[in-house]
C-alpha cells in the first residue's frame, strides 16, 4: 500500500512539473510563464549558455537582446513569419509576429516568461495597418473577467474556428523554443563545434 501511495504521489507531482513546464492555451487562459529544470547548473553558467544559445539561434544576437543583469535574466524578441495564421475559405493566411521573452535563472532552473506577442496587420481597406498587441490573456486575468476569451473560445470551451491557429501555434511555438534553450543548456557542446568539417 505505501508503494503504490508513492507511485501515485510522484505521478501526481510528474503531472504537474509537466503542466508547469509546458505552455497552454486553453478557455482558462495562457500559460504566464514555465519553469524548466536544468539540473547540475548553476545560474552563471544558464546565463551564460543562454547568451550562447541566443548567439546560435538568432541570426542578430547583438540586436535581439534588449535588456540583460549578469546571472540574472535576459530579455530578447525574435519573429515568426508562420506562428499566427487564419484559415478562411480554405487558405492560411499568415501575419509577420514579434514576440518577445524574458528568461530569469535560478540554480538548477529558469523561468522562460512570454512577455508580449505582436503581429503585423497589412493596410487594408479596413484600416490602415500597423502593430497590435495579440491578447494572450493569463489565468489570472481570465478568472477577473472570464467573458476575455470570447474571442478565442466558444460556450463549449472549443477555439473558435478562425481563432483555431492561434490556440494551437502560439503554444507550439513557444513550447519548441523552450526545448530549444533546455536542449542547449543541458548539452557541453555547440551546435556549430559538432560538424566533421
Amino acid at each position: 500500500m505505501k508503494c503504490s501511495l508513492t507511485l501515485l504521489l510522484s505521478f501526481v507531482l510528474n503531472l504537474s512539473f509537466a503542466q508547469d513546464s509546458t505552455f497552454l492555451f486553453t478557455k482558462d487562459g495562457f500559460t504566464d510563464f514555465v519553469v524548466t529544470p536544468v539540473d547540475g547548473k548553476n545560474k552563471s553558467v544558464l546565463y551564460n549558455k543562454a547568451l550562447d544559445w541566443i548567439s546560435v539561434t538568432y541570426k542578430n544576437p547583438n540586436v535581439v537582446i534588449k535588456a540583460k543583469i549578469e546571472n540574472e535574466y535576459i530579455r530578447f524578441e525574435g519573429s515568426n513569419n508562420n506562428m499566427l495564421c487564419i484559415k478562411t475559405l480554405g487558405i492560411k493566411n499568415c501575419e509577420l509576429a514579434n514576440y518577445q521573452i524574458e528568461v530569469s535563472f535560478k540554480d538548477g532552473k529558469y523561468k522562460f516568461d512570454l512577455i508580449e506577442v505582436k503581429e503585423y496587420a497589412k493596410p487594408s481597406q479596413y484600416g490602415s495597418g500597423g502593430w497590435n498587441t495579440v491578447l494572450l490573456p493569463t489565468p489570472e486575468e481570465v478568472k477577473i473577467k472570464p467573458s476575455i476569451m470570447d474571442h478565442y473560445f466558444n460556450d463549449e470551451g472549443e477555439p473558435r474556428k478562425l481563432q483555431r491557429f492561434y490556440v494551437e501555434n502560439i503554444p507550439a511555438e513557444f513550447n519548441a523554443l523552450n526545448q530549444s534553450l533546455r536542449q542547449f543548456l543541458l548539452s557541453d557542446k555547440i551546435p556549430s563545434q559538432q560538424a566533421d568539417w
